[in-house]
């Protein structure tokens, strides 16, 4: 094991002795060739400050879940954390244990040993909870973000709009336009020779998109970002975004930047909780406990880009996106997971919420996303909390 021992040993401070230890870890990465950005490492430290880890296998997973940003870098990362916490011999990465039995922590499939924290690697839900900022890569404008943004008007479903204007000549309304009758009768000796009609021009309904950034969807998150910046490039005034892993983050603002590139990395400065942990529950149930954000639903196309891999007790996440599908116009449910055709929504969590979903689609990048908005009318104009019927939950059926 490499000596990682200040002068004076023996009469130093144990907490100076493993703040140093946790430095020389970092800086073998970097002679390793593994180059994580500063406030990464900062993250590392505050999250073994704020939450000391219970045992060797915590400590690997909040170093590999808060510095590793590259599948192909496992081995190198495996090999020196093995050679400053394992004496030399790095071994297989330690595996929470599996055996279905739930954890302390509640009673969902999905639990985690207490104080154990798991991989937010891209395979499974985590629910180690990381803050800074992560890059998610610059864009060009190409062919798909630009038919993308060419779908998305024809796919947004339309409603009514609250004021009534003048019916062109010949048309019928729901109100007869007496303003317009008295004034031509006016210039006619009193005489009433039109009739015209007031109506409810039609208008794009609101559209919420809500994004997770979660350690799950690592390899996803750009792509999904970017088809919410195609969104709200085609209805800047009725669009919506959120992003959510441990926390909720409002991001319309900065994803309306013209220019792709410049929205991503907007975005990466203000999402503090990329590649973390998931709780979608606790984050849906806070979008819906602040008044102003509900409102944003209510009536709204409510479009959810998640894989639905919720950590612990399922109930919050139910009962949270049960409540949007009645606030919101229809719910549609976008997943990575669902682009595969063996994908069958069997955990509690998704085969639970089911039934309030209006559609669950695959979507993992920008080509199943064209598909899946430009699937969007046929899906609008069907009846209501029909994805239960397509996908059903047992291994033996199959999506109609």
């Amino acid at each position: 094991m490499p000596d990682a021992r200040p002068s004076g040993w023996p009469g130093a401070d144990p907490a100076g002795l493993a703040a140093d230890h946790l430095w020389g870890f970092l800086a073998a990465l970097r002679e390793a060739g593994l180059r994580t950005a500063p406030a990464k490492r900062a993250d590392l430290l505050r999250v073994i400050a704020e939450s000391p880890p219970s045992g060797m296998t915590a400590l690997y997973w909040s170093a590999r879940v808060t510095l590793l940003q590259d599948v192909a870098d496992l081995p190198a990362f495996d090999r020196v954390f093995g050679a400053w916490f394992r004496h030399g011999a790095p071994g297989d990465p330690p595996v929470p244990r599996d055996d279905g039995v739930p954890s302390p922590g509640g009673p969902g499939e999905d639990d985690s040993p207490a104080g154990e924290a798991r991989p937010g690697d891209g395979t499974e839900a985590s629910t180690l909870s990381t803050y800074g900022t992560r890059d998610f890569g610059r864009t060009r404008e190409g062919t798909l973000m630009r038919a993308l943004e060419a779908a998305w008007p024809a796919a947004l479903p339309a409603t009514a709009s609250r004021r009534r204007r003048p019916a062109r000549s010949g048309g019928s309304g729901d109100r007869l336009d007496v303003r317009h009758a008295w004034r031509r009768a006016h210039r006619h000796d009193g005489e009433i020779i039109e009739l015209r009609h007031l109506v409810r021009p039609p208008r794009p309904r609101r559209l919420l998109i809500l994004v997770d950034v979660s350690g799950s969807l690592r390899q996803h998150t750009p792509d999904l970002l970017r088809v919410a910046h195609t969104a709200l490039r085609a209805a800047p005034a009725r669009t919506e975004v959120f992003t959510f892993g441990t926390r909720l983050t409002r991001v319309t603002a900065a994803l309306a930047h013209p220019h792709a590139g410049q929205a991503l990395a907007s975005v990466s400065a203000l999402v503090t909780d990329a590649d973390g942990g998931t709780a979608i529950g606790a984050s849906l149930e806070r979008f819906l406990a602040n008044p102003r954000f509900a409102a944003l639903a209510r009536g709204a196309l409510v479009i959810v880009l998640s894989d639905g891999l919720e950590r612990g007790d399922p109930a919050p996440m139910v009962r949270a996106t049960a409540r949007l599908s009645r606030l919101g116009h229809r719910l549609v449910w976008w997943s990575p997971l669902a682009c595969s055709p063996a994908y069958r929504p069997a955990t509690r969590a998704m085969s639970a919420q089911l039934p309030s979903l209006d559609h669950l689609g695959g979507v993992r990048d920008l080509a199943t996303a064209l598909d899946e908005v430009r699937r969007l009318p046929a899906v609008l104009s069907g009846r209501r909390h029909t994805a239960a019927r397509h996908w059903p939950t047992t291994p033996s059926g199959a999506p109609r």
